[in-house]
């Protein structure tokens, strides 16, 4: 019971049953005497006891009532109770008050603007040892080449940029980089690396906190692992600052951290921050949360918190009304605060919760948002406008070329973080074009390109750049996709992205122009630490343009002769379907009735008005295969409708249950159609499943409209595939043992009959076996060399380099799937990555042993790069300097014409080795031709032909 409720609940005279003499003037206090039954009861102890004790009692009660009426005569907070009551609460402490009061001025504070200046430091480069790069041609990031100068690295800065450089330090180390461009270090802006670990294992998933879609309060750096194996090999990509997120699981996934891609003495991840250690009063110190719409998070979280964009619009705007109301309620604390002199009752009001959202609507946080389609896209817009918080970058946003103008309706530029080309692997990303950069660019919008590590290696960031540098944008445009562009949209601009004086000593030399096919870092330097062991720097090469044709030039001409099946092509640069490439003889090609009857002098009679098609130099190159997709089967893998389905797990040994692909091809899909028009002319796909035992794969031509139209199907049993390791486990196959002995058995069962797999244990058709690890590997060639008419085919083969000799000596080829493998499972871990880290890649090793080689397509939608994958493999060869001085002096690795064949006929003879009638009949006579080498990023497919459609122009 309070004081005031004490006073006021004293009965009155009249409440006790009535007045009684004397007492109409008196308290109704007993201790004053105010009842006659007390006054009854003092006079008859009185009448007991004797005078002087009387007296001395008496003399007791004056006292006492002095003491009382002095207490009540005196100013007091008590309250008589006949008197008007106003309390007062107890205030908060003087320190909380404090406290809170200190909060509203951080709140109220004017926030630095983070500018570059020549006069800064950058606490995390103290004390590192100067260095001097001279002979640079600059790429500075922000669009500028400046040739042939020298770069001062000092204190963890770039100290100075220029020719003849004065105040250089004594005894400095110098690096003559020889005429190869120096570039600032490429910031990523959109990676999991450090949270989703390399190897990807059950206990390193620290992408996503799942248990609710809103997680504001999470954040990336508690479970940012410093010894993430992807943190060297993306920085051996010469990516030296990477944005950090939670992943796209939740509505409101966390907040980011910004980190340089640098080891540290700690193994603290506190101390790999970009913005680690820095005078807050100079520099701003900015924070960064992730939000995501659209079909991540509403097929993460389905019921009972959302499963349609409806719940997710009401999540977000329940969540930010919350925080409004917060934002509130701390406004009005602090204008409390600010006007009195008395202690509030309450201290400043936090929700740990609502703190990160709070940040965001006063604007001390850049916001990422994770959404691909115009009406994601369109509604989160809507909700910044209505609670006035500030979008930094859209994210994936395979759509927002659709609508720029819809992104214009906020006041700030809103970056798009996008993909140069990756596609199609869901509903919202399959309206994606490669060309969206070059049309946002063209409407204002800044656009960066990322990597959503390990959804791709960001070590091949600078690919991204390259690639839509090949879909229209120029080559300073794309660069600063990946470097200044994300920078600034991440608020440090000021110290990373560029390459100036003044700016982190971030610093890549690169091996040959960075968008050029198979670049790669010879150093990087974060802070100006080298991060890398030092190499032999040679003179820059002079990249000798190919005989370009004009493709424009070369499209009037063949399109006169469209759909034509005789025709003749003039003016050839390069003749890859020929044995003597580079020869005059090779500068002319017959055509009649879809069949090459004449390459080189020909004399060949063609019937009248037979179109001549100039190409002005371009190149003939044979159509490539598809080999390990899922094309024709699938066109949206999310979408199970849209594709043929999965089969499960079963131990069934019968071989009338194998699934068949021909049964289940789909042609005309848009996945073909991209495939097409990268010169990919023919795919061989197997079934779907999660079996064992896969299934038998078809052959078919990806330009066709019908399995009935003529020529369309290659073949409808090719080979026999199966898939062996972790990714193969089930309840009917739980260990990888069980999984070979069922191979091995049901092969040796089978030898002698009339089925796919006695076919197969005979080699009639080929086995492919989908596996990646070494060991896994030696056990299937014990099995070859048990089963020696089997045909067996690697499929993956990440770690085959490690029994590439074993398999020369079995005659097994291998498919590398991706042809650039990495260390994502712990069956991949022993991969070579490439330079600068290991001299060259699985398929070198496996060339240089002698084993066949192709490449095959990891993902659908980027069959259409099946060139650059080759081409790689060529542009990266390192050179053999054990073979220097033996039969092959010049010997470099994998040339250009070897590297056609990995992903055109290496892959008719490993499937076709035993029908060379039939490769030479449904191979032979399709070809495309190109404006130059396919393997220049500046060239492009023009036409293709095939025997059944003639010449086809590629748009």
């Amino acid at each position: 019971m309070s004081r005031k409720q004490q006073y006021n609940t004293i009965p009155s005279p009249d409440e006790e049953g009535g007045q009684h003499e004397g007492a109409s003037q008196r308290s109704a206090s007993p201790l004053l005497g105010g009842s006659s039954d007390a006054r009854s009861w003092f006079a008859r102890t009185c009448g007991r006891v004797k005078r002087p004790v009387i007296l001395l009692l008496g003399l007791l009660a004056i006292a006492l009532l002095l003491t009382f009426g002095l207490t009540f005569l005196l100013p007091s907070n008590k309250h008589h109770a006949g008197w008007p009551i106003h309390p007062v609460k107890p205030g908060i402490s003087l320190q909380a008050q404090q406290l809170g009061l200190q909060k509203c001025k951080a709140i109220k504070a004017p926030r630095v603007e983070n500018k570059p200046s020549t006069d800064r430091s950058n606490p995390r480069g103290q004390g590192v040892a100067p260095i001097l790069l001279t002979n640079a041609n600059v790429w500075d990031g922000q669009g500028n080449i400046v040739n042939n100068v020298d770069i001062l690295l000092a204190d963890g800065l770039v100290q100075d940029i220029g020719k003849n450089l004065k105040a250089i330090p004594k005894d400095i180390k110098t690096i003559d980089v020889k005429g190869h461009v120096v570039s600032p270090g490429l910031v990523d802006m959109h990676s999991h690396l450090g949270v989703d670990s390399w190897p990807e294992l059950e206990a390193t998933q620290d992408t996503n906190e799942m248990t609710t879609p809103l997680t504001p309060f999470v954040k990336s750096i508690d479970a940012f692992n410093p010894s993430d194996n992807a943190i060297r090999i993306v920085a051996s990509g010469g990516v030296t600052s990477a944005l950090v997120l939670p992943g796209s699981g939740n509505l409101i996934g966390g907040e980011a951290f910004v980190f340089k891609l640098r080891p540290v003495n700690t193994t603290s991840n506190e101390d790999m921050l970009v913005q680690a250690h820095i005078d807050e009063t100079k520099e701003r110190r900015w924070r960064y949360e992730k939000h995501a719409c659209g079909e991540n998070p509403k097929e993460t979280h389905a019921l009972p918190f959302l499963s349609a964009g409806l719940g997710e619009g009401y999540l977000f705007r329940k969540a930010y009304t919350d925080a409004r109301e917060l934002l509130r309620a701390q406004d009005d604390w602090c204008d409390a605060a600010e006007h009195t002199n008395a202690r509030l009752e309450t201290r400043f009001p936090e929700d740990l919760d609502l703190e990160a959202l709070v940040a965001i609507l006063r604007g001390d946080v850049k916001l990422n948002a994770h959404c691909y389609e115009t009406h994601d896209l369109e509604a989160f817009i809507r909700h910044s406008l209505e609670f006035n918080f500030t979008i930094a970058a859209f994210h994936h946003a395979l759509d927002a070329y659709r609508v720029p103008d819809i992104l214009k309706r906020v006041p700030n530029n809103i970056t798009v973080a996008t993909f140069a080309d990756h596609w199609g692997y869901k509903k919202e990303a399959f309206q994606a074009s490669p060309h969206a950069p070059r049309i946002l660019l063209d409407a204002g919008i800044p656009v960066a390109l990322k990597s959503d590590h390990p959804v791709l290696n960001s070590q091949h960031l600078v690919f991204e750049a390259a690639k839509a540098h090949h879909y229209g944008l120029t080559e300073q445009e794309a660069f600063q996709t990946v470097t200044s562009v994300p920078a600034n949209t991440i608020g440090l601009g000021h110290r990373i992205g560029s390459l100036k004086v003044g700016y982190d000593a971030d610093v890549v030399i690169w091996d040959r122009s960075p968008l050029e096919l198979g670049a790669a870092p010879l150093q990087v330097f974060v802070d100006g630490v080298p991060l890398f062991d030092e190499k032999n720097i040679d003179p820059v090469v002079e990249n000798v343009p190919t005989n370009k044709a004009k493709s424009t030039t070369v499209n009037t001409a063949a399109a006169a002769a469209a759909g034509k099946s005789s025709f003749v092509l003039t003016n050839i640069g390069r003749n890859f379907l020929s044995e003597t490439h580079g020869n005059d003889d090779d500068s002319v090609l017959v055509v009649d009735n879809g069949k090459i009857v004449c390459s080189g002098q020909c004399t060949h009679a063609l019937g009248d008005n037979v179109q001549e098609i100039d190409i002005n130099g371009g190149y003939v190159v044979p159509g490539f295969v598809a080999v390990g997709s899922s094309l024709g089967l699938v066109e949206i893998p999310s979408e199970d409708s849209t594709g043929d389905g999965r089969a499960s797990a079963s131990t069934s040994r019968d071989a009338r249950q194998i699934a068949e692909t021909v049964d289940g091809i789909k042609l005309g899909t848009r996945h073909l159609e991209e495939a097409y028009k990268g010169g990919v002319l023919s795919s061989i796909t197997a079934p779907i499943s999660n079996n064992v035992v896969i299934g038998i794969s078809a052959a078919f031509k990806t330009g066709a409209d019908s399995l009935l139209s003529d020529g369309s199907l290659l073949s409808s049993a090719v080979a026999l595939h199966l898939q062996i390791g972790d990714s193969a486990k089930s309840s009917s196959f739980p260990s990888v043992s069980s999984q070979i002995s069922f191979v091995r058995q049901i092969l040796l069962d089978n030898l002698k009959e009339d089925n796919y797999y006695g076919k197969a244990a005979r080699g009639e058709i080929p086995t492919v076996v989908n596996v990646n690890n070494k060991d896994e590997i030696a056990t299937l060639i014990r099995i070859k060399e048990r089963i020696p008419t089997l045909r067996l085919v690697i499929l993956g083969g990440a770690e085959s380099h490690l029994v590439a000799q074993h398999l020369a000596k079995a005659d097994i080829p291998v498919i590398l799937l991706p042809a650039l493998c990495t260390p994502s499972d712990f069956d991949s871990r022993h991969c070579l990555t490439g330079a600068p880290l290991t001299n060259g890649t699985a398929a070198h090793v496996l060339h240089r042993h002698g084993v066949k080689v192709g490449l095959g397509v990891s993902d659908d939608g980027l069959a259409r790069n099946l060139a650059w994958d080759a081409g790689w493999l060529a542009a990266t060869s390192p050179v053999n300097k054990k073979n220097a001085d033996k039969d092959q002096p010049d010997y470099h690795g994998i040339t250009e014409d070897e590297a056609i064949r990995f992903v055109s006929t290496n892959l008719q003879d490993i499937f076709y080795a035993n029908n060379k009638d039939q490769l030479l009949s449904t191979f032979n006579n399709d070809f495309t031709v190109w404006t130059g080498s396919p393997f220049d990023m500046n060239s492009h497919l023009v036409f293709a032909h095939t025997q059944e459609t003639g010449v086809q122009l590629v748009v």
